[in-house]
């Protein structure tokens, strides 16, 4: 009976003993699969890891199987986190010899103004300090313009500016009228700048500066002759005369003089 009674005993003992689990560490493996040949990669472009777009950041890192840990990948090629940084912050990507790019995340939208677990290799984005006030809608400033009006206007060339010579035949019979305007339907608005000079009434024709030389006198086929245009209208100078004098026709058959000025 003793007997039984020590067996007994001994088989319970163990089973009043408290066990203790034990846990044995083991290091991230090496990467075997490397992005130094993809594509997206060779050219520099972006990651998706978690939702996010991750971009090349820094320079490349020796990889360490005690903090970093596969998280994830990216067209077939293992993405790995390192344990000691902030979270979905930085994600590496292998690449041969046992080295490691890192990706970095924008520090906009919700993690815009912070900087996380070290200095970001990418301008943090700003915070508005204050949310603007909403603004009751009032009513419009600027007069209002009818229909089929034009709010914009060309000022009219003025007198006293460059303009564009073209030449033409000398014309020796016929009829000589100046040539009408053409008719405009729209209004135009200018300011007359102050004359710099005394010059009084002047144009420039042919590069030169031509003067007022006197009171218009009448146009006829016999005294003109036609030697160029002046901004769409015909220039005159008299038939046998070597005066440095043209004619600008103001009204059908008369011309004002105008004479070079040395």
């Amino acid at each position: 009976m003793r007997r039984v009674l020590a067996l007994l005993l001994l088989t319970l003992l163990p089973a009043a003993v408290p066990a203790s689990a034990q846990i044995q560490y083991r290091p991230t493996d090496v990467p075997i699969v490397t992005a130094e040949n993809e594509s997206w990669y060779v050219n520099g472009e972006p990651i998706q890891f978690a939702g996010d777009l991750y971009y090349p950041a820094g320079a490349t890192v020796f990889f360490n199987g005690n903090s970093m840990v596969r998280s994830g990948h990216f067209n077939g090629v293992p993405l790995y986190t390192d344990t000691t940084l902030e979270p979905f912050s930085i994600v590496y990507v292998p690449l041969q010899r046992g080295l490691m790019q890192p990706y970095e995340r924008l520090r906009q939208g919700s993690l815009a103004g912070t900087t996380g677990s070290r200095p970001p290799s990418f301008p943090v984005a700003t915070v508005p300090s204050t949310t603007p006030l909403p603004q009751a809608s009032t009513a419009p400033t600027a007069p209002p313009i009818p229909i089929g009006a034009i709010g914009a206007y060309t000022p009219e060339r003025t007198t006293g500016t460059s303009g564009t010579t073209t030449p033409s035949p000398v014309g020796t019979t016929g009829l000589i009228a100046a040539a009408p305007r053409t008719s405009r339907n729209q209004l135009t608005m200018a300011t007359v700048a102050r004359p710099p000079t005394n010059d009084g009434l002047w144009i420039r024709y042919l590069g030169e500066k031509w003067v007022s030389a006197g009171a218009a006198v009448p146009l006829t086929p016999a005294g003109f002759r036609v030697v160029g245009t002046y901004d769409g209208f015909p220039v005159f100078a008299r038939n046998g005369s070597s005066e440095q004098v043209i004619y600008m026709p103001t009204r059908e058959g008369v011309a004002a003089p105008y004479r070079l000025k040395q």
